[in-house]
This record gives structure tokens, C-alpha cells and sequence, in this order.
């Protein structure tokens, strides 16, 4: 049994559907603070399962003990956290709390119940915005300025001291870049409620809930001085996922500790994502630029060629199709 915390949030919830359609048997743990409900049955609907519930705060050892004890968990899909950079440097110590000490729970019963198996969702932040471009996996890394980055960082550290700590312990780290898009049923999408992304803040313009769209910045030092981001769509990221986990189980004797970036390695500006929308929909859209926020880098992208190399993994959808699938989320 595979559990997956933060199984109904963005990334859980899609990444649960493909692990029930790949066969293997989860169970869901949240605590609903950044996602709904609903999602769990959505997720059931989705792949035509029944799916267990947990709902749980990964920082509560009580009950998550009781979660260990009363199901056979074998391996730990990690997506429970929390992930805003922008609102990390107002609650820094929510970001330390929910993040570091709930993951250093997790670990803690983990060895407890001789669990051997943990993909972690980590953040390409960790790189910080003083490296040569693209980002690759080896990489010296320095302590990066937001709360939430560094919470990343210090839980890949955590996971390699218990990996070397406790020789079972099996561990893959995935250092996201922006995934985006939405699960072609329409069913399960990313809670864009608080968010100030770019593409929840589009949708949330398309769906007139907003006047206009928000762009943080056009002074940037870039081709166009828009930000320009690693965008890949969810779909591919939670493939890469499943890869990794087959890949831990065909080396179970030889790596207990392994990095991988999964981006699309491509670079994009915010105004060429505005561009495609307006193609796309053969209509121009309303921006307003806003002041940078806080923590936003200039640019960035993955070189994703030891995923490609190890994993056998790439990305498949253009950003046509991203772009495509995202408008599916549009209200009727």
C-alpha cells in the first residue's frame, strides 16, 4: 500500500489517480488546509475505486501512528506541505512547523514500521538564483532566501542523514519546476483560491471572478523583462513519479539516495504564456502589471537530462496542449 499525504491537494490528488490506474492500492492522507473534500470522491470517480481516507495533519504523531499501525504502508508519496514563497517570508515559522517537523514525523514513524520507500516533492527554489542556467541535480547549493525554500532544502538533507542513518530506508527527491494544466476529466485542478500564479490567476480572469490578470513584474532582466519560468504540465510530473518509484524498486540494493529534476527544460516568459492563451482563445487579454513579489526570480529552467538518462522519463504535452487542457477548467 502505497500512502500519499496531501493526496487531495494539486499534485496528490493527480498523482493518486495514477497510482490507482497503475494498480497499486493507497490511501489518502490530508488535512484539508490547502485543498477540499470533494476531491477524494473525485479522485474515486476518476478511477472507479474505492480509496481510504485519513484526514491528518502529518505533524500530529498520535494519529498518524495509528495510521501506520492500522494499514500495511510499504512506500510514502510526500506532497504534504505548505508551498506559497510569497506568504513563507510573512510565516516563516508555519513553513518550519508544517514542512521540516511534520516531515521529520513522517521519517520518525516510517523507520518505526519499517516503511522503506519515500518519493519526495521538492522544489527547484532550492537552486536559488545564482546559478548558471539550466539548473542541473549537481549543483552546490547555498541557503536560499524564502522560508519556504529553505524548508525544502533542509528536508533533503534530512531525508539523505536518514537514508544513511537507516539502510532500508529508500529515498527519491523530484525538484519540481512549475507544474500546470489539469487532469483531462476536468475533475481534479489546483486550489487557485489564494493563489497568485499566473495560471490560476488567467483561469480565474477567463471565468470573470477577476477583472484583469495580475503579472508580478516586467523589469526583469530577460529577453522580454517578463519572468520566465520552467512550465510543465501535471500530467508529465506525475509520470516522472511513478518512474521514480519503479525505479527505487529495480535498484532496491544498489541507490538509497537519488535526485532528479522534472521540468519541461525549456524556459518560457510570462508574456509568451499570455500570448499562447490569446491564441488560443483568438481574443486579447487584460493584464496589469503589479510590482514584483517577494522571492521571484528572473529566470530559470531544469536540464532534465538525468531524468531522461535514469528514468527513461521526458515530458510529453507542447504547451499547446497545456494551454488547452488548462481552458478545459473554464466554468460553462
Amino acid at each position: 500500500m502505497i500512502l500519499v499525504t496531501g493526496g487531495c491537494g494539486y499534485l496528490g490528488s493527480h498523482c493518486a489517480v495514477e497510482l490507482l490506474n497503475n494498480g497499486y492500492e493507497i490511501i489518502i492522507l490530508d488535512n484539508f488546509s490547502n485543498s477540499e473534500k470533494r476531491i477524494h470522491k473525485q479522485i474515486e470517480n476518476i478511477a472507479n475505486k474505492k480509496v481510504k481516507l485519513e484526514e491528518c495533519d502529518i505533524r500530529d504523531r498520535k494519529k498518524l501512528d495509528q495510521v501506520f499501525l492500522n494499514n500495511k504502508v510499504e512506500s510514502v508519496f510526500h506532497f504534504a506541505g505548505l508551498k506559497s514563497i510569497s506568504e513563507s517570508f510573512d510565516k516563516p515559522e508555519d513553513y518550519y512547523s508544517v514542512n521540516i517537523i511534520g516531515t521529520v514525523v513522517l521519517l520518525e514513524l516510517m523507520v518505526k514500521y519499517c516503511v522503506s520507500k519515500i518519493i519526495f516533492s521538492s522544489s527547484a527554489t532550492i537552486y536559488g538564483d545564482y546559478s548558471k542556467l539550466p539548473w542541473h541535480e549537481k549543483i552546490d547549493l547555498n541557503i536560499p532566501d524564502s522560508p519556504y525554500a529553505q524548508s525544502k532544502i533542509i528536508i533533503e538533507k534530512l531525508l539523505k542523514n536518514f537514508s544513511l542513518k537507516h539502510n532500508f530506508l529508500k529515498v527519491a527527491i523530484l525538484r519540481y519546476f512549475n507544474p500546470v494544466g489539469f487532469h483531462h476529466s476536468g475533475l481534479i485542478r489546483e486550489n487557485s483560491k489564494n493563489s497568485t500564479n499566473l495560471f490560476p490567476e488567467i483561469i480565474k480572469y477567463l471565468n470573470n471572478e477577476k477583472p484583469h490578470i495580475n503579472i508580478y513584474g516586467n523589469d526583469f532582466d530577460t529577453h522580454d523583462g517578463y519572468g520566465v519560468r520552467d512550465y510543465i504540465h501535471v500530467n508529465d510530473l506525475i509520470n516522472g513519479h511513478i518512474e521514480a518509484l519503479n525505479f527505487i524498486l529495480k535498484h532496491d540494493k544498489t541507490y538509497n539516495y537519488n535526485v532528479w529534476n522534472l521540468g519541461s527544460g525549456k524556459g518560457r516568459s510570462v508574456l509568451e504564456i499570455v500570448n499562447a492563451f490569446e491564441k488560443q482563445l483568438k481574443r486579447k487579454l487584460k493584464c496589469v502589471i503589479k510590482p514584483r513579489r517577494k522571492g521571484d526570480l528572473g529566470q530559470y529552467w531544469a536540464d532534465i537530462n538525468k531524468a531522461k538518462r535514469e528514468l527513461g522519463w521526458h515530458p510529453k504535452k507542447t504547451l499547446h496542449e497545456i494551454v488547452e487542457d488548462s481552458l478545459m477548467s473554464l466554468k460553462e
